[in-house]
């Protein structure tokens, strides 16, 4: 179920950018099936989900959609943008880009460690 808030962050990126609103509703429906228990608000500027702790962010930018791990320097493999202390991200800048299984195994891990 969507917040009003989550519901109002999506109309403004969608009036902003229709692709990046398509990708960030891409990657609520990647968390909602790799972090079925995790809690939908907007915090931080995007739509952020946790548990007991942080899982991800879903982040639109002006040139790109990024999906942010608060924990991401825990299961780092290279792959994974960022050098923070924590947090590590992906970068998305077209549909195309969003790798469904690749994504979920990211959300995955974050999820369990939450």
């Amino acid at each position: 179920m969507t917040s009003q808030a989550v519901a109002a962050l999506l109309d403004r990126i969608g009036i902003q950018n229709p692709t990046f609103h398509a990708m960030a509703e891409s990657l609520r429906v990647l968390v909602r099936e790799n972090a079925p228990e995790a809690e939908e608000q907007v915090k931080y500027g995007g739509i952020f989900y946790s548990r007991a702790k942080p899982v991800c962010g879903i982040y639109a930018y002006r040139g790109h959609v990024s999906l942010e791990f608060s924990r991401g320097a825990e299961f780092d493999d290279g792959e994974l943008l960022g050098d923070g202390e924590y947090r590590r991200h992906l970068k998305f800048i077209h549909p195309e880009d969003i790798d469904a299984a690749r994504v979920g195994r990211y959300i995955a891990e974050a999820y369990s460690r939450a």
